[in-house]
């Protein structure tokens, strides 16, 4: 004989499951996340490494041709077509008086005219002034020279770099921000489940009805939170599967990185969000049946997965540092794929407490909503 459990669980899986929006909702997340964040990256890489001139205007380039030279050299030429309609110009004036200034060891004027607030031209202006500091240097070392000082007495320390990092952690700078839609689609993927096997079938009348068979309040809630889990690690085992081959088709090789991940560690990921995945909808189910209505749940937890995105955003990107992370929920789960994705040891210890904790945590959600499923107010939204 089944268990009232598992017999809510196929009931509320089966009936989510005829729900189109749900199955959309649990794959478009998880799918269009990771795939809009690797259409941003390689923008952002082709920008990084692309080596083709930078067409600008130059004014008095008659003045000082060696300098033009040099900004040839180095990818910086005249433009000859009209600007885009909507995108600043960007000029480098050279003064007149550039001869003299040379001739008389006095800084040569030129001024550089841009929108430095424009994200798009952003590496145009940063190559046009890294191409005039260059030629300022060359030509601070010749004065130096023929004065008969060696120029190395500007140099006050020699600091020589040994680089260390490996391609996997400085891979973890940049996938830092994508692990964090694989930790957010459990939180995604099973929300609209969640909000209709509560407030939904509160609002459907059918609640009542599955209060009255023989099963405990514990029985239905496990039921229903198993089904909503299931979905969020639907979102969750598509999003950790998805992430490595996507970005495997990015050059990311050409800014001096990798991402490999062998499946072992994707199942290892998977693993991870298990406990994750049992606690949002824990979370999620709480909220909708203290909400009173369908529409109310949804505003609600819309508020509430703020809460998962600002504790791992602000941890990403404040860079806190602190061991007591690797023993939490949620957090627990964020360090422990950095880790993975920098190829470091893995904190067995860590992984385990921060997985029971987020057990235990939910345990105890389940355990509050059966009891308030005991309440009439509940139940009727009263």
């Amino acid at each position: 004989m089944k268990s009232p459990i598992t017999i809510v669980f196929r009931k509320e899986l089966k009936d989510a499951l005829r729900d189109k929006r749900s199955v959309m909702a649990a794959m478009s997340y998880a799918f269009f996340g990771p795939l809009l964040m690797a259409v941003a990256f390689y923008v952002l890489i082709s920008q990084l490494t692309d080596d083709s001139d930078v067409k600008i205007d130059i004014e008095g380039a008659a003045h000082a041709p060696a300098f033009v030279e040099h900004l040839e050299r180095n990818g910086v030429v005249q433009r000859d077509e009209a600007w885009p309609a909507g995108q600043q110009p960007i000029v480098l004036a050279i003064a007149e008086g550039w001869d003299e200034s040379i001739a008389t060891a006095q800084p040569a004027k030129v001024t550089l005219t841009a929108d430095f607030s424009s994200q798009k031209q952003r590496t145009d202006i940063r190559r046009v002034e890294s191409a005039v500091e260059n030629y300022s240097k060359q030509l601070s070392y010749i004065r130096l020279q023929m004065r008969g000082i060696d120029p190395r007495i500007t140099q006050g320390v020699d600091l020589v770099k040994h680089d260390t990092a490996t391609k996997g952690s400085k891979a973890a700078i940049l996938m830092g921000s994508v692990l964090i839609f694989i930790l957010l689609s459990v939180f995604f993927s099973g929300m609209n489940v969640a909000i209709d096997i509560s407030a939904g079938e509160r609002e459907r009348n059918s609640l009542e009805l599955l209060l009255s068979q023989p099963l405990t309040t514990h029985q239905l809630v496990w039921g229903k939170s198993l089904a909503a889990s299931a979905f969020a690690m639907f979102g969750g085992l598509l999003s950790a599967i998805l992430i490595p081959i996507i970005f495997k088709f990015l050059p990311l090789h050409e800014i001096g990185m990798s991402v490999s991940l062998a499946w072992p560690m994707i199942l290892l990921i998977i693993v991870l969000l298990v406990p994750l995945a049992l606690l949002a909808t824990a979370l999620q189910l709480f909220v909708s049946f203290r909400a009173k209505s369908f529409k109310e749940a949804q505003t609600y937890i819309s508020l509430l997965l703020m809460a998962p995105m600002l504790v791992v955003f602000g941890v990403e990107f404040a860079k806190v540092k602190n061991q007591i992370l690797y023993y939490l929920p949620l957090t627990g789960q964020h360090q422990a794929l950095l880790d993975i994705i920098k190829g470091e040891p893995l904190q067995w210890v860590a992984m385990g407490i921060s997985a029971l904790a987020t057990f235990v945590v939910s345990i105890l959600l389940l355990k509050l909503i059966s009891r308030m499923l005991s309440s009439e107010k509940v139940v009727f939204g009263l």
